[in-house]
């Protein structure tokens, strides 16, 4: 009787609210498998959390384009995107105690590694032989800049 009370389920009815549905079905796939990847779910076969914060950055990552190019989703699916990007944001400093646009900066930033950088022994040196090619000189080159631009057609906006 207790189910007499409760209104039927509806379901997508319109290819619309299909899409709609099927949409914001990968999204939560997409945060679920970042929170797997944040450790938060140990991993069937090891019974361990898994953590692989590079993974997570690149689900951010794609979260902040759907961000960014949300205007053609629903006010529903664009909700649903920014409270899924802040949530995961949330998550990502708790695991790693930096913000994920800081992490890609200290990836990016070369660290003062003695096997990174190239030492002079390594390289090797060529010394200043003549060659017989002919080298051009200032002049020429002076010349193809002036007739690269001369070459150029150069269009002018009027306004009337």
């Amino acid at each position: 009787m207790d189910n007499m009370d409760m209104p039927p389920q509806r379901g997508p009815e319109t290819a619309d609210e299909i899409a709609a549905a099927i949409f914001m079905e990968c999204l939560m796939n997409l945060v679920q498998s970042a929170a797997y990847l944040l450790g938060k779910v140990k991993a069937p076969a090891t019974g361990e959390p898994v953590v692989d914060l590079a993974r997570v950055q690149l689900v951010i990552q794609q979260l902040e384009l759907l961000d960014k190019n949300a205007e053609k989703l629903s006010i529903e699916e664009q909700q649903l995107v920014k409270r899924s990007l802040q949530d995961l944001r949330m998550a990502y400093v708790t695991a790693a105690g930096k913000t994920p646009e800081e992490a890609i900066e200290d990836e990016n930033t070369p660290e003062a590694d003695p096997e990174a950088t190239p030492t002079t022994e390594a390289t090797p040196t060529t010394e200043a032989t003549p060659t017989t090619e002919a080298t051009p000189t200032t002049e020429a080159t002076e010349e193809d800049e002036e007739e690269d631009e001369g070459s150029r057609k150069r269009f002018v906006k009027k306004y009337s």
